[in-house]
C-alpha cells in the first residue's frame, strides 16, 4: 500500500477515531533509498527546499575560508545549479513553489562590527533579485533588515521585516501580480512558522490567518507548549509535551490535535524538527525506545496522517529537511570529522 494512502484507509475503515491516531505495523513499509547531489567544487550543501516533483533548491558552500558565505543552489532531475547570492555577499534558499519559484534570505554579518546585512529575495527571469522594503509611508525609517519565510504557488513570498538590532518585527507579502511592492500583514496576533502554497500563514500562536480571518488550531488534555512548525494543504505539524513527554503533534485540516506515536524532539542542537506534505505525510524525529537518540537529534520516523508508519531510512547519518507531495525527501548528512555536510534525497521504494 503506498504510504501516502495508509492513514485514509485507516480512516475509512473506522479504525481511527476522532483525535485519535494509530501505531500502523508496517515498519517495512519500504525503503528509502539514499541519493547523494552533486555540488561542483563546494565544500558543503543541503537541501532545504521542494518544488514537490522531485527537484531541490537549498545552500552550497564553496570553500573553508575564513569569511566564506553560502550560495544559493538548486537541484533538477538531479543537476545542481549555482543561483548565486542574489547580489549580496551570502545567499541560502528558504522555499520553493510547484513552478519551481524560489525565495530565500541573503545574510552577511561584518566581523567584528556588529553589523548585519539581511535581504529577502526571489527568484525572477533565471536570476534572484532583492526584494524591496516598505515605502517611508508605510513604516517608520530604521527597518533594514528583511527575510523570507515561504512562496505561494502564485508566487507570493511571505516574510518579515525588522530593525538593525532586531527588533520592531513586521510581517509583510510581497505580491508576484505587483512587482517592486511589499504590503504590510496586519492583525496578526504573534510571527510566522510557516506558509502554506495558497498563502495561508501559520503562526507560532497556533493560528491559520487566511485574508484577515483567524482559525486556532485545537489542542488536548495533557498536551503543553504546542509550537506549530509547518503546514501543508491545510495540515500542520509541529511538537510539543505530552503528559510530560516530548513529542511531535500533528493538526488535521479540520485544525484538530493528535500526538505523533513514537516521536521526540530535540530544539538543542539545530538538526531538522518535522515536515509534511500536501498528502499528510510527515517525516519527524522518533524516541529512543524507537531508536532515536535525543542527544544527538537523530533517528527520523514516517507517519501518514498522524500514523506512524516506519523508520526513515539510516538512523544515524540520515537528516531529512523536506518531504514533497511526490514522497521524495531531501535533506543532508553531515560528517562530524569536516564538518562538511552532503545534500541528499531518499526515494522510498
Amino acid at each position: 500500500m503506498k504510504l501516502r494512502s495508509l492513514g485514509c484507509a485507516l480512516l475509512a475503515a473506522g479504525l481511527l477515531g476522532s483525535g485519535q491516531v494509530a501505531e500502523a505495523a508496517t515498519e517495512a513499509a519500504c525503503t528509502w533509498k539514499p541519493t547523494a547531489l552533486g555540488a561542483g567544487t563546494s565544500v558543503s550543501a543541503s537541501v532545504t527546499a521542494t518544488d514537490d516533483h522531485g527537484n531541490f533548491a537549498g545552500w552550497t558552500l564553496p570553500t573553508d575560508e575564513f569569511g566564506e558565505t553560502r550560495r544559493a543552489a538548486s537541484w533538477t532531475g538531479g543537476t545542481f545549479a549555482d543561483l548565486g547570492t542574489a547580489g549580496t555577499a551570502g545567499a541560502a534558499v528558504t522555499a520553493e513553489n510547484r513552478s519551481g519559484a524560489v525565495a530565500g534570505t541573503a545574510t552577511y554579518a561584518l566581523f567584528g562590527s556588529g553589523f548585519l546585512f539581511q535581504r529577502a529575495f526571489k527568484s525572477s527571469g533565471g536570476t534572484l533579485v532583492q526584494l524591496p522594503f516598505p515605502t517611508s509611508s508605510q513604516l517608520p525609517a530604521g527597518y533594514t533588515l528583511s527575510s523570507a519565510l515561504g512562496i505561494t504557488d502564485s508566487g507570493d513570498v511571505v516574510g518579515v521585516v525588522r530593525k538593525q538590532n532586531g527588533s520592531g518585527s513586521v510581517s509583510v507579502r510581497w505580491p508576484a501580480a505587483q512587482p517592486g511592492t511589499v504590503t504590510l500583514l496586519t492583525g496578526l496576533p504573534s510571527g510566522i512558522a510557516a506558509v502554506d502554497t495558497d498563502g495561508s500563514i501559520l503562526l507560532y500562536s497556533r493560528d491559520i490567518w487566511r485574508d484577515g480571518t483567524l482559525t486556532h488550531l485545537g489542542t488536548l488534555p495533557g498536551l503543553e507548549n504546542a509550537s506549530p512548525e509547518a503546514i501543508k494543504n491545510g495540515r500542520v505539524v509541529g511538537y510539543g509535551v505530552y503528559n510530560g513527554k516530548k513529542v511531535g503533534v500533528y493538526w488535521d485540516q479540520q485544525h484538530a490535535a493528535h500526538v505523533l506515536p513514537k516521536s521526540s524532539y530535540n530544539l538543542s542542537n539545530g538538526n531538522p524538527g518535522f515536515t509534511i506534505n500536501a498528502n499528510g505525510l510527515i517525516i519527524g524525529r522518533i524516541d529512543e525506545a524507537s531508536g532515536g537518540n535525543d542527544a544527538a537529534g537523530t533517528g527520523y520516523g514516517v507517519w501518514d496522517q498522524g500514523t506512524f508508519v516506519s523508520k526513515f531510512g539510516d538512523l544515524k547519518a540520515d537528516l531529512p529537511v523536506v518531504i514533497g507531495d511526490d514522497g521524495t525527501a531531501g535533506g543532508f548528512r553531515h560528517d562530524s570529522a569536516t564538518q562538511h555536510s552532503t545534500a541528499y534525497v531518499w526515494r522510498c521504494s
